[in-house]
């Protein structure tokens, strides 16, 4: 398999998605071409060429048949699939193509027959050339029957060749079968199961299981086309126009074929709307039957916006999007909610508008117009270029102009009845009251007297800065809104301020009106609403949407619409209260015409460019001039969308993805996973949630990003999920997944670990080892250090002390002999001397006790008279040796002795004990003495402290087992009772 090959089978994996996403609505065939959403994608786009097939497979994808061969598109980006088997004789134009319900896309070229790109088996995503025999001609179209069988039409010659494929066998019709020698013609596979074939001066049929098809009474002429409409009705277009095979002459007329080796292709889309393509003209569409009972005809040609002049081929896909293939490029027409009049000259003024009439009155370059859901088109009511303020009511109106000033009287339809020049100072403001009095603003605040606008009484006629916005608010009030002294409310001859100027928040007020009860402002930078005298504002900063608003207005369901700098808006009421309530919460709303770039138009103040006309339609003054959305009709897409893995790449390597885990090899990571929602209405907004289980700890909204990148993944298993919504939020919670495993290298592997534990432990182990001999050693040469000292004093006591004081004792004597007898001093000092001789045996005897303790002893006949004189007889007491019994070093039998009397004396004194044990162990290792009553036991403070406050007794014991290099540890006995634990290393005693 080629490279290339093998790449496009790795990209070609899908969940099974037959069923996922149902069809959607159809394009209004109510609407113009032009009133669509038109996307295109020309040559410098990315697209391809002479697209003169299309189909959208099962996967979703749009499969185009181009001059460069065989490509398929996401709605975003354009890849050329290449046949594994290089043919040198075959063209790498596609003439032809058909996405068969088993999930196959079927390739006709222009010359070297056709091949298959299989949905699924063991060739899935591979493209290969699948001709019976050795081919000749042209591929000219490629249809499935309803019983799955594959119709092959060959041009060969002029000359039109038709083979079945059914069952693994292929059919090869000829006269035999009713199908005799003709020019190239058309066919379709009707819904009942029957087949037609239009060929120059007749049609055929062949009926559902026949072998042989049968004529029909029409008769084709040349370039003829077919199709079927939602009402099973077969049309025929041809040289002599659009009809239909039931019986009736020509619906209507159609433009010549003459482009060579270009034949007409037609399609109803789901609006049973025909689609026209491949005549002179470009994209035509025909709408046979109307409620007027007269085909409605449309066309589109280059100039008003298609990537060429000549349109090749046309396609519906799923979601109700309607495809033209063009010499130049591919375009796309979908719906759109957002529709404009012909007539696209420029909005000058903002509306009037009385929703009880159904009127809605603007003033444009040419003059004022008026509009309704009543006409198609804007009509210019009066005529006068110049106007820039437009305000009144459905009987009057007042246009402000720089030529003049106009009261325009108005009948019932609409019309003008009359107009009169209005003297007074040009204006930048104007509304009508309650009464019907007209009032403008610019110094100050005028009032239309006559035909005259003349400054007002009051408060309303002074001179603080220019008028930008007028609004009546009840009978006999006026609302003002002046650059200095900000907006105010008056009535009566008195002005109260409302809104100071330094406490504007919203940049400058481009309109007001009334919203359930409060005033809403509409600014450059956000909202604000009054209430009573509580104002409350909504910053663009934390709001986007609410940039630049021009518009504003209510709907009868409860939502507020908008149109500001960065589009048009529909928002729920209550989200809006929130919102204003808690400033910063999150504020729900949908986009309309984001698309095709409707937003406010610039410059604009003392306006309302939104309003209602009462038959369900919102007009809008826009950048691109007047349009209207009707908002009882409004269009969602709620299509499910298909959600593929387009690719996993591991370092540099791309893993064709499958339902089985993918094992990936030692060393990697970083993984590259790409994906997309096939969603082809607006694929730029589409957003997408992944998860890595094993990576990931939560979900990841990656918006419109369509790929996850994963750097320093460690060995393991791990499973990646995506979801999507479409461009309207409808969500696939299903999704796609892929499965891979990265396989550990051997110092990440599970024995490898284990022997560095191992290594590690007899590392430490070792340490270990090593440390108790240093400190055995050093507690050795401590007691070696200490035997010396008792020896030299030993030795100095022996040598100077005793014998010192026998010399004196000696001469103590002599004088004792020199007194009589029966001298009271004599016999003193004999008493005396006789307590010196006690004396020098005891230090006769510390001398020599202080040389015995370098000799070992045994530690049981030490500690049995120890315990025999502390502990009473009352108390029972027992010493139990186990292990092989030894002498140990003095030195050391002293200190346990001493810990031993301490611990005795504790459960004598504290414990309340009826029994002691103590308890020698002699191990290979180790030496432990253990000193154990039945007492009351330690309280566990202390017990876990090691001390008593106020008290050394404990602090002591464990400081001399330290000394000894060993360890102390106070242990509660069950069911009651202590134990006094030491354990001193072998190597020490």
């Amino acid at each position: 398999m080629r490279p290339l090959a093998r790449r496009f089978a790795a990209l070609l994996w899908t969940l099974p998605l037959l069923g996922l996403a149902g069809p959607g609505a159809a394009l209004d065939p109510a609407r113009r071409l032009d009133q669509f959403r038109h996307t295109r994608w020309s040559l410098g786009d990315g697209a391809p060429g002479n697209i003169r097939a299309m189909a959208q497979g099962r996967d979703g994808f749009l499969w185009l048949g181009t001059s460069t061969g065989l490509y398929r598109f996401d709605g975003i980006r354009f890849e050329r699939v290449n046949p594994v088997d290089d043919d040198p004789g075959r063209s790498i134009q596609v003439t032809a193509l058909l996405a068969a319900r088993n999930g196959d896309i079927w390739v006709g070229y222009d010359f070297g027959g056709i091949a298959v790109l299989r949905g699924s088996g063991p060739h899935r995503g591979v493209l290969r050339g699948a001709n019976p025999r050795p081919p000749s001609g042209g591929v000219d179209s490629i249809r499935q029957g309803r019983d799955g069988a594959v119709w092959i039409a060959v041009d060969r010659k002029g000359v039109m060749n038709l083979s079945r494929y059914l069952n693994g066998r292929w059919t090869y019709f000829g006269p035999a079968q009713g199908f005799a020698e003709a020019a190239m013609g058309s066919m379709l596979s009707a819904s009942d199961g029957s087949f037609y074939v239009a060929q120059p001066s007749r049609v055929l049929r062949l009926a559902p299981g026949a072998s042989r098809f049968e004529p029909l009474g029409a008769r084709a002429g040349s370039f003829a086309a077919l199709a079927e409409d939602s009402r099973h009705r077969i049309w025929l277009a041809d040289e002599g126009g659009l009809r239909n095979l039931s019986g009736g002459g020509p619906v209507a007329p159609l433009s010549p074929v003459n482009t060579p080796y270009v034949r007409r292709q037609i399609a109803f889309d789901r609006g049973d709307a025909l689609w026209i393509a491949g005549q002179d003209d470009g994209l035509a569409r025909v709408v046979p039957s109307t409620a007027a009972g007269r085909p409605v005809f449309d066309r589109l040609p280059d100039r008003d916006g298609l990537t060429a002049s000549l349109a090749l081929s046309v396609l519906e896909d799923r979601e109700g999007n309607v495809w033209v293939g063009t010499e130049s490029g591919l375009d796309r027409f979908s719906a759109s909610n957002v529709a404009r009049p012909r007539n696209h000259e420029a909005v000058v003024t903002g509306f009037v508008a009385d929703p009880r009439s159904g009127h809605v009155f603007y003033a444009g370059l040419s003059g004022v117009y008026r509009a309704g859901r009543d006409r198609e088109e804007p009509e210019l009511i009066f005529r006068k270029a110049s106007l820039g303020v437009l305000c009144g009511d459905t009987r009057r109106l007042l246009a402000i102009g720089l030529d003049g000033n106009y009261l325009l009287t108005l009948r019932g339809d609409g019309t003008v009845a009359q107009s009169k020049a209005i003297a007074g100072p040009l204006s930048v403001s104007c509304t009508v009251d309650d009464t019907g009095t007209f009032w403008t603003g610019m110094d100050r605040v005028y009032r239309l007297s006559g035909t005259r606008l003349e400054p007002a009484s009051g408060p309303a006629g002074d001179r603080n800065g220019t008028v930008l916005t007028l609004r009546p608010d009840g009978p006999g009030t006026l609302l003002v809104g002046r650059s200095k002294a900000g907006f105010q409310r008056i009535a009566g001859g008195s002005a109260t301020s409302l809104w100071p100027a330094g406490a504007n928040r919203i940049g400058s007020v481009n309109l007001v009106v009334g919203s359930g009860g409060s005033l809403l402002f509409g600014g450059q930078k956000g909202i604000a609403r009054l209430r009573g005298t509580r104002l409350e504002s909504l910053s663009e900063r934390d709001y986007p949407v609410l940039a630049g608003v021009t518009g504003i207005g209510r709907t009868g369901d409860g939502a507020v619409w908008t149109i500001g700098a960065t589009g048009i808006a529909r928002i729920p009421a209550k989200g809006l209260d929130h919102a204003f309530q808690r400033p910063g919460a999150a504020l729900p709303f949908d986009r309309f015409g984001h698309e095709e770039g409707f937003r406010a138009r610039s410059n604009v103040f003392g306006t309302n460019d939104l309003a209602a006309d009462g038959g369900g339609r919102l007009w809008l003054a826009s950048n691109q001039g007047l349009a209207w959305i009707d908002t009882e009709r409004l269009t969602r897409n709620d299509v499910v969308p298909p959600v593929m893995i387009r690719s996993l790449i591991a370092g540099k390597t791309l893993h064709a993805p499958s339902d089985s885990v993918i094992a990936l090899p030692v060393g990697t990571d970083r993984v590259e996973i790409e994906f997309a929602a096939l969603s082809l209405t607006d694929s730029g907004a589409n957003r997408y949630r992944y998860v890595l289980r094993g990576a990931d700890g939560n979900w990841v909204d990656a918006g419109h990003q369509r790929q996850a990148l994963y750097t320093n993944l460690g060995p393991g298993n791990y499973e990646f999920r995506v979801i999507a919504s479409n461009n309207d939020g409808v969500w696939n919670r299903q999704g796609a997944k892929i499965a891979f495993t990265i396989a550990p290298a051997f110092y990440q592997t599970g024995w490898f670990l284990a022997l560095a534990c191992l290594a590690i432990g007899a590392v430490v182990w070792a340490f270990y080892r090593w440390r108790l001999r240093t400190v055995a050693a050093q507690a050795s040469s401590r007691l070696e250090a200490r035997l010396s000292e008792r020896e030299r004093i030993a030795r100095e006591l022996h040598d100077t002390l005793l014998q010192g004081f026998q010399g004196l004792m000696l001469r103590f004597q002599s004088i004792v002999e020199l007194l009589p007898k029966g001298d009271k001093a004599r016999s003193a000092l004999e008493d005396t001397l006789e307590r010196a001789d006690d004396v020098l045996l005891e230090g006769r005897d510390r001398v020599r006790s202080l040389r015995e303790d370098r000799e070992p002893v045994p530690l049981a006949p030490l500690l049995a008279p120890l315990a025999a004189r502390i502990v009473p007889s009352a108390l029972r007491w027992t010493i139990v040796e186990e292990g092989s019994v030894r002498p140990i070093r003095a030195s050391v039998a002293d200190e346990l002795a001493r810990i031993v009397g301490e611990a005795l004396a504790n459960a004598i004194r504290h414990a309340e004990a009826s029994s002691v044990e103590i308890r020698i162990r002699y191990g290979a290792d180790k030496l432990t003495l253990s000193i154990a009553d039945d007492g009351i036991g330690l309280p566990d403070a202390i017990r876990e402290a090691g001390r008593r406050e106020g008290h050394y007794g404990l602090v002591g014991m464990r400081e001399r087992a330290v000394r000894l290099g060993g360890t102390l540890e106070f242990r509660a006995r069950q069911p009651h009772g202590t134990e006094v634990f030491t354990a001193v290393p072998s190597r020490l005693v």
